[in-house]
Parts: C-alpha cells; structure tokens; sequence
C-alpha cells in the first residue's frame, strides 16, 4: 500500500540506514513511507523508502551527502492491481 502516490522506491542492505534516511528527509520536508523492500527486488532483510517523482533528485542529493550506500533505485510500475519495478541506478 503506498500512502503519498509514490512512484520511487530506494532500497538499502541495513534497517540502519533506512531509518536513518526516513528521518533525513523527513526532517527536510519530503514525505516517504519506511517498509520492508519488495521481494521482487531485494533480499528479505532489506529496507526501502518509497517516495514521490517530484522529490526523486532531492532525497538522492540529501542521502549522497549523508554518504548511505544505496543498494538500489527503482521505478514503481503499475500493471492493473499488481506493480512491477524497473531498477533506474
């Protein structure tokens, strides 16, 4: 379920990380939903930050400058009432 019309979502290897950033962006205003990452793209045990289009190039900007690794970023495809994922970096 995606709360804010996300249509990104960034994946990391570490709860740490995740938490981190949702509270990095949080404190700069773009609105993100924190859950476990998709099956589909990612190990069980990683997280992922899903985020709007319009706040894509900003939350990239704020987490290279806080220095997370990022495992991934995809792009949210709806398919009916399944979503697909396209990995864009």
């Amino acid at each position: 379920m995606l709360y804010h019309n996300e249509k990104y979502v960034i994946v990391f290897s570490s709860t740490y990380h995740g938490y981190y950033v949702e509270e990095l962006l949080r404190r700069n205003l773009i609105p993100n939903t924190f859950k476990k990452a998709p099956r589909a793209i990612a190990p069980s045990c990683y997280t992922a930050i899903y985020i709007q289009k319009k706040d894509l190039d900003e939350a990239i900007d704020l987490i290279s400058q806080a220095k997370v690794s990022i495992k991934g970023i995809y792009e949210l495809i709806q398919i009916g009432s399944m979503l697909d994922y396209k990995k864009i970096q």
